[in-house]
C-alpha cells in the first residue's frame, strides 16, 4: 500500500469502486436489517419468535433440513471431487461438465424437475405402477426427504467445486505409502485424505450449510407446512407486506443461527486439524534409553496366512467396480432431473403427467406466443448483460487494485468475498428494506445492483486467478523496453487476462440470467424477470409450461457452454500450433 513512505493513490482509486460498492450496496442494507427489527415492541417481536412453539419449530426444522442436506451432500460429493482432481482428458472434460452444467441450471429449473419425478403422475410412480410394484401412487411429495433430495441436488456443484481445489494440492502417492503400511483403504482416506483436506471440508460445508438455511424455494415447492424453514417464511412476510419488521427480526434471528452452527463447525474443524499445527515435540529420549529398546521384533518375518492369499485379488475387483458403479448413480442423480423436463415440456397433457400421454409443441408456442414470457425474458436479459459489465469492470479494477503484493490483502479480499458468506435470503432482505426507501424496489436498477453485489466476488476469484498465473516478468520485461504503464496493461496484461475475463463474463451472465432469490425479493408488477415469472409460474400453475420454459434455460445454458468451451479450446489449439511452427532458436 505503501512505496518508499508514500502512499499508492493509484491502487487505492482502482479499489474504490469496489469497496464503495460494498458499502452502499451490501453492508447498509444488512445493517438496515437491525433498526428495522430492534425498533418499536422488538422485545414483542422476539418474544413472538421463541416464545411460539410454531416459530421454535420453524427454527428447528432450518437446522435440522440444512444439516441434513449438508451432510449427505458431503458424504455425496466427496468422492465425486476426489476423482475430479485426479481426472484428466476426455475423463476430466466429462466430469466437469457433469458438476458444471447443473451449477449453471437455475434452482428453480433444479427444483422444478423434482415435481415432475416425485409427483402423483411422475417417474417414479409412474414407473413403479407401470411395474405393478405398486397399486396406486406413493406421496413423495411435500415430505421433508422431497426437500432434503432437492437441496442435495442443489449442493453437489458448490460442494465438488469447494473440495477440488484443495484435493489437487493431495499427491496421489501418500495413499499408496499408507497402503505398504498395511493401511486399509478406510483407514487411509479417514486417516490422511479426510484430515489434510479438512480445510476444504470446512468451506463446503459453510457454503452449503448457508445455502440451504436461506433457501425457500425447495421448502415451498415440495415440502408442506410441517417442513416451512425460515427463509419460507421470511419470503412470505415480505410478499404479502404484512410485517417488514417482524420479517426483519426473522432475519435476524436467521442469521444468528446460521453463525452459532458456522462457529461450531470451525470448532470441529479445528479438533480434526490440530495435528497440522504441531505444537513443541516431546524430549529426545536418553541416549540409555534408546539402547534398551527391544529391535528383534524388526528382524522377524512377516507371515500371511494361506487362507487369506486370494482376498487382495477379490478386494481389488471388487474395488474396480466401486468407481463405475459409484460414477452411474451419481450422474443419473444429478442429470435426470434436468433431462425427465425434456418430454415433459412436450407434453400434450394439461398436467404433469411422466411419461406424457401424447406430445406436442403447443407449450412452445404458447410461450414463444406470449407477450409476458418475451419481456420477462428480454428484462432478465438486459439485468444481466449489465451486470455482466459492471462485474467485469469491477472485477478488472479490484484484481489490478491489489497487483501481486498488497498490504492487509487478505482482510480486504475477505471483505471482497463476503456476499459469499452471507445467506442469500438476508441480504435480499435487506436489500428490499433499504432500497424501498429510495424507490429502487421494482426497478431494473435496483436488480442490477443486487445482482453485482452477489456475483461480483465469483468474477473477482476468476480474474484473479488467471492475474496470478500471468508471468510478472513479461511486465517489468516490457517497462524495461519503455513501455508505459498503460501501455503495459493494453498490449501485456489485458490479453493474458482475457481468457479469465471471457469466462467471468460467462458466469456473470448466467448466474445473473438465473439468479432467483434477489430477483423474486425485489421484482413485482413493473419489472418482472424470468426466474419471477417462473417462480409464479410454478406456484399458481403445475402445467407444462414451466418446463418448456426449463428446458429453453437448459438449452440456452448448454449452447453457451459449449460455446465457451470451443473458443478456449480454439485458443489452445492455435497456441499449441503457433509454437510448434516457431523457429527453434540459434545458439
Amino acid at each position: 500500500m505503501r512505496r518508499s513512505g508514500i502512499i499508492d493513490w493509484g491502487r487505492l482509486s482502482l479499489l474504490a469502486p469496489a469497496f464503495l460498492l460494498l458499502l452502499l450496496a451490501f453492508a447498509l442494507p444488512l445493517l438496515a436489517i437491525v433498526p428495522e427489527a430492534f425498533g418499536g415492541s422488538a422485545v414483542e417481536r422476539f418474544l413472538r419468535i421463541f416464545g411460539s412453539p410454531v416459530y421454535r419449530t420453524v427454527i428447528w426444522t432450518t437446522v435440522r433440513i440444512s444439516l441434513e442436506a449438508t451432510t449427505i451432500t458431503l458424504i455425496v460429493s466427496f468422492p465425486l471431487a476426489w476423482l475430479l482432481s485426479r481426472a484428466s482428458g476426455v475423463k476430466g472434460l466429462l466430469l466437469g461438465l457433469l458438476v458444471l452444467v447443473p451449477f449453471l441450471t437455475s434452482v428453480l429449473v433444479r427444483t422444478f424437475a423434482w415435481l415432475a419425478i416425485l409427483g402423483q403422475r411422475g417417474l417414479v410412480n409412474g414407473t413403479l405402477l407401470s411395474l405393478g410394484v405398486i397399486s396406486e401412487p406413493l406421496p413423495l411429495l411435500f415430505s421433508e426427504p422431497a426437500v432434503v433430495l432437492a437441496l442435495v441436488h442443489s449442493s453437489i456443484p458448490m460442494m465438488v467445486f469447494a473440495l477440488v481445489t484443495v484435493l489437487r494440492r493431495i499427491d496421489g502417492r501418500i495413499l499408496l505409502a499408507a497402503h505398504t503400511l498395511g493401511a486399509s483403504p478406510l483407514r487411509a482416506w479417514l486417516g490422511i485424505v479426510v484430515p489434510i483436506a479438512i480445510r476444504g471440508i470446512q468451506s463446503g460445508v459453510t457454503i452449503i450449510f448457508l445455502f440451504t438455511m436461506a433457501s425457500f424455494i425447495a421448502p415451498a415447492f415440495l415440502g408442506n407446512q410441517r417442513q416451512q424453514m425460515l427463509g419460507q417464511v421470511i419470503q412470505s412476510e415480505i410478499e404479502t407486506g404484512a410485517d417488514w419488521a417482524f420479517a426483519a427480526a426473522l432475519g435476524i434471528t436467521l442469521a444468528v443461527t446460521a453463525t452459532i452452527v458456522v462457529m461450531a463447525f470451525s470448532t470441529v474443524a479445528r479438533y480434526f486439524s490440530r495435528w497440522q499445527r504441531p505444537g513443541s515435540l516431546p524430549p529426545t529420549l536418553p541416549q540409555q534409553q534408546a539402547r534398551n529398546v527391544d529391535k528383534a521384533l524388526l528382524r522377524q518375518p512377516v507371515a500371511l496366512p494361506t487362507s487369506r492369499l486370494q482376498i487382495p485379488a477379490i478386494w481389488h475387483f471388487g474395488a474396480r467396480l466401486v468407481e463405475p458403479a459409484y460414477l452411474c448413480v451419481v450422474s443419473v442423480f444429478i442429470l435426470i432431473p434436468l433431462v425427465v423436463l425434456i418430454p415433459v415440456s412436450f407434453s400434450a397433457a394439461d398436467v404433469l403427467i411422466f411419461p406424457p400421454p401424447g406430445y406436442s409443441m403447443r407449450w412452445f408456442k404458447a410461450i414463444l406466443g406470449s407477450p409476458e414470457w418475451i419481456a420477462a425474458a428480454l428484462t432478465s436479459l438486459r439485468i444481466g448483460a449489465a451486470t455482466c459489465v459492471a462485474t467485469l469492470v469491477l472485477a478488472t479494477l479490484t484484481v489490478l487494485g491489489f497487483g501481486r503484493h498488497f498490504r492487509f490483502q487478505g482482510a480486504l479480499e475477505a471483505i471482497v468475498l463476503s456476499p459469499l458468506t452471507v445467506p442469500s435470503v438476508v441480504f435480499a432482505l435487506g436489500a428490499y428494506l433499504t432500497f424501498a426507501h429510495i424507490g429502487l424496489v421494482d426497478t431494473e436498477i435496483g436488480i442490477i445492483i443486487a445482482h453485482t453485489v452477489l456475483i461480483f466476488p465469483v468474477v473477482y476469484l476468476v480474474a484473479s486467478a488467471t492475474y496470478s498465473s500471468i508471468d510478472p516478468w513479461l511486465s517489468l520485461a516490457a517497462a524495461s523496453l519503455g513501455a508505459s504503464p498503460s501501455r503495459i496493461f493494453r498490449t501485456v496484461i489485458f490479453p493474458l487476462l482475457l481468457p479469465g475475463l471471457a469466462i467471468g463474463a460467462l458466469l456473470a451472465m448466467l448466474l445473473s440470467f438465473d439468479e432467483s432469490v434477489a430477483s423474486i425479493f425485489l421484482s413485482d408488477l413493473s419489472v418482472k424477470t424470468l426466474p419471477r415469472k417462473l417462480w409464479e409460474g410454478i406456484r399458481f400453475n403445475t402445467s407444462p409450461e414451466s418446463a418448456a420454459v426449463s428446458v429453453m434455460l437448459l438449452g440456452v445454458t448448454c449452447v453457451v457452454v459449449i460455446i465457451g468451451m470451443a473458443v478456449v479450446l480454439g485458443r489452445r489449439k492455435n497456441a499449441l500450433l503457433s509454437l510448434q511452427g516457431a523457429p527453434e532458436p540459434v545458439c
